[in-house]
């Protein structure tokens, strides 16, 4: 890879525009009040912000709601079945780290094993750059998950905001071609800028205010199985899913066919949760009848299940975006640092 270099942030613009000649731009952007992943061009650029956008850009390899097949029987000797795989170039910018390693978890989830045609023709024609957290928000903890709050892998391109200008570290041969196509907006880093990068680095590891040991409470899950606790936190949950949906990581979906016409259907995937008392519903029970369950196989699934069965993969970055969304305050950290105390 290319030397650590740097560009102007009034050339930010100029080098996305470009890249969007031949490819869709993802960006962060504002949208009544809410920080938002929008198209660039449809979109005004937000290059200063604090956090993250409130939904992660997962959306764009694993949609809330896709086509993925088509059913025909007009022949009724031969049906006509159509795969809907969408392989259009993106490009999306401003991926915090925390998201960086959630992508990284759904490629380890949906690229092994059993392959997702779908969701392996969007990730191959995406180009992941990154934005490192200068100031985590207020209910971030990826610094506890070591997902954050500056990223060292699962990056094509990493930028680190300098005050007037970025540090940008080239991760892969996709993000090297791509800072390529313009090099006379770049220039090479200097000592003083890398070392600024460090320095704001180490002052993002000390300002977050919700810190949990992880470690612990991996360790004592298994004990807790049968705690009070579950049924104590989950007593307030109106079941709307929200942790579910805004999650870098939550990947569970429901399939359905459709009919269109006599003799035409399509198969439509979308976003299920968890959460939800229908999930686990079957035709002569549910083997998850309370929410009590069900919050617990959340925890469960993301610190021990998914690491488990994906090499480590973590199932939880420590966005904080569960936090922040649910309407009755259930705290993921405060739920862990119960664990962790056991």
């Amino acid at each position: 890879m290319s030397a650590t270099r740097i560009i102007d942030k009034k050339k930010l613009a100029d080098f996305l525009e470009t890249l969007s000649s031949d490819c869709e731009v993802i960006i962060p952007t504002v949208e009544d009040g809410n920080l938002l992943f929008s198209e660039l061009g449809s979109s005004k650029l937000e290059d200063s912000f604090k956090g993250r956008p409130i939904v992660s850009p997962k959306e764009y390899l694993f949609p809330q709601k896709e086509k993925i097949l088509a059913f025909d029987t007009t022949d009724k000797v031969n049906v006509d079945i159509k795969a809907y795989t969408n392989d259009k170039k993106r490009v999306i910018w401003g991926i915090r780290p925390c998201d960086l390693h959630g992508i990284k978890t759904l490629d380890a989830i949906y690229l092994s094993d059993f392959v997702d045609t779908y969701y392996q023709a969007r990730r191959k024609n995406t180009i992941m750059m990154g934005l490192n957290c200068n100031e985590p928000c207020e209910t971030c903890f990826c610094n506890s998950c070591q997902t954050g709050p500056f990223a060292s892998e699962a990056y094509d391109v990493v930028f680190t905001d300098l005050g007037d200008k970025y540090l940008v570290k080239v991760g892969s041969d996709a993000g090297q071609e791509a800072v390529d196509k313009i090099p006379n907006l770049f220039a090479e880093a200097t000592n003083d800028d890398e070392k600024k990068a460090g320095e704001l680095e180490e002052k993002s590891k000390q300002s977050f205010q919700r810190k949990v040991d992880v470690d612990v409470a991996k360790q004592n899950l298994p004990e807790s199985w049968d705690d009070a606790l579950w049924a104590e936190e989950s007593e307030m949950c109106i079941l709307c899913g929200g942790c579910n949906f805004t999650c870098p990581t939550c990947h569970c979906f429901n399939i359905e066919d459709v009919q269109c016409g006599e003799k035409a259907s399509i198969r439509m995937r979308y976003w299920d949760s968890c959460q939800l008392g229908g999930f686990t519903q079957m035709a002569a029970e549910n083997t998850r009848e309370n929410q009590a369950a069900r919050l617990r196989q959340r925890i469960f699934h993301k610190y021990i299940y998914t690491p488990d069965k994906y090499d480590g993969a973590i199932g939880c970055t420590g966005c904080g975006r569960c936090i922040e969304v649910c309407p009755v305050n259930i705290d993921i950290t405060h739920i862990l640092g119960r664990v962790a105390s056991k």
